[in-house]
């Protein structure tokens, strides 16, 4: 393996623990460690991704983009991708999980969802 595998792997692992961490807060333990991990590894695989595109394209904002931030999980995307693992590991009970991980009631889980779809609707 070479440095720049090893050198992506762990910075991947960084951000998959920041975010793993921030949940596993968040849900205090009415979630199990193996849902938390899937949600946090696939928020953390997206982030990682679109992390290590901004900083080809913004070069002047590599710091920036060298460790995850908090705050970039406040975002819909993340909340569709969170709902989405949710959905695929507990089916029909995703909602119960999801405003745990949102932070959202339940109406305002279903008016998020009611609005990504008309959203989506647009295209």
């Amino acid at each position: 393996m070479g440095i720049f595998n090893r050198r992506a792997k762990k910075e991947r692992k960084q951000f998959l623990d920041i975010i793993e961490e921030e949940y596993s807060n968040l849900s205090q333990t009415q979630i199990s460690k193996d849902l938390i991990n899937a949600v946090s590894k696939r928020v953390a695989d997206y982030y990682y991704n679109q992390y290590q595109t901004f900083k080809k394209q913004y070069p002047k904002s590599q710091k920036r983009y060298s460790t995850f931030q908090i705050k970039d999980l406040d975002h819909p995307y993340t909340y569709e991708i969170i709902i989405k693992v949710l959905k695929e590991k507990v089916g029909t009970d995703y909602e119960k999980y999801a405003t745990i991980f949102l932070q959202m009631t339940l109406n305002e889980l279903k008016k998020f969802e009611k609005s990504r779809e008309e959203f989506y609707d647009m295209f």
